[in-house]
């Protein structure tokens, strides 16, 4: 899929058409601000969306474009503070961890998903992505459904 075709797919709600060989599927709450919340959520996409890998701009440039409600989800931890919490956590607990955004920044310059569509129905959504490269770095993604205040009641792959 082009990156045109991709945010066209972002713009666009309902039919989202023959699916793609690999799915991930995120049922979400989008709670009593729905559209803001899916539009939030879109806006960041579209964003990443709009750059590829091999000319991906540097941090400063996305500290100065992505929302603040996103960027502020995740601590500017430094290399100490990050080696010192994945000292005291347990492996297994990482994925309970802060992203820190650089890390989160390089997770969706190599991300090996795009956003394939939505269906959203009252306060409830499923959102789909297309699973490119294996393994896809939807923990990224969930950081943006996360900060936008979406809850993520059930993934299927």
């Amino acid at each position: 899929m082009s990156h045109q075709a991709e945010i066209e797919r972002i713009d666009s709600d309902g039919d989202v058409g023959p699916l793609p060989p690999a799915v991930w599927e995120f049922d979400l709450d989008l709670g009593r601000d729905s559209d803001g919340v899916m539009n939030r959520i879109r806006g960041v996409v579209r964003e990443i969306a709009k750059h590829q890998e091999t000319s991906w701009p540097d941090d400063d440039y996305w500290k100065k474009v992505l929302p603040g409600w996103l960027t502020s989800s995740m601590p500017d931890l430094s290399q100490e503070e990050c080696a010192r919490l994945m000292a005291e956590t347990p492996r297994e607990k990482w994925s309970t961890l802060p992203w820190q955004f650089g890390s989160w920044i390089d997770a969706v310059r190599e991300r090996g998903w795009k956003w394939w569509g939505a269906e959203v129905s009252g306060s409830r959504a499923t959102v789909l992505l297309e699973i490119t490269n294996v393994p896809g770095r939807v923990e990224a993604f969930k950081q943006i459904l996360l900060a936008a205040n979406a809850k993520v009641l059930q993934e299927r792959y």
